[in-house]
């Protein structure tokens, strides 16, 4: 008999297994370690898609009321804030019993005032640095008197999807008011 070949079909050498699970180990060190990232990068891009989500509701939701709405005032004043942007915005709906609504910024966040309720509108994750609102068509000024009245709102600010993560964005919205307003 042989001894070489009796040698040979054994198996495998404890230096071979060492080597095999080494390796092994490796591979799924690297894989894991590629999977956990996929994962924090797919929390951080629902995350940030959430606050978005958000912050296209508040703009819709404002362009939808404001475009509804009448009796539009910049800064409360009901002038015409076409070049100097106001900070505030206020106007009465459409409702059956017309309410007086406002929007403004304050602590970061957007709010809606009706009838003296305050409410806020941003999520908590959205910082909002700058909210204007350019309003033209209102009031007596010369070559604004026959322009139907349109707000065009500036939003700038941060979203902070996770903590130590914040993304820039500046939005602009504008609505034409559609009941023309008849001096």
């Amino acid at each position: 008999m042989n001894h070489r070949s009796i040698r040979n079909t054994r198996g495998y050498t404890l230096l071979e297994l060492i080597v095999s699970v080494g390796i092994f180990s490796m591979v799924m060190l690297i894989v894991t370690s590629a999977y956990l990232t996929l994962v924090h990068l797919d929390r951080k891009a629902r995350a940030t898609s959430d606050v978005m989500t958000n912050l296209s509701f508040v703009v819709e939701s404002m362009t939808r009321e404001i475009r509804t709405g009448t009796d539009y005032k910049c800064n409360t004043t009901g002038t015409n804030c076409a070049t100097i942007p106001g900070t505030s915005f206020r106007f009465t709906d459409s409702r059956a019993t017309p309410r007086t609504v406002t929007y403004s910024v304050s602590g970061g966040q957007i709010f809606v005032t009706i009838d003296g309720i305050v409410t806020a509108l941003t999520d908590p994750r959205v910082q909002i640095t700058t909210l204007n609102f350019y309003v033209r068509g209102v009031g007596t000024t010369a070559g604004d008197a026959y322009l139907p009245p349109q707000v065009t709102f500036v939003i700038k600010g941060t979203l902070q999807p996770e903590p130590g993560t914040t993304v820039s964005f500046s939005l602009e919205g504008s609505a034409t008011e559609r009941f023309i307003e008849l001096i």
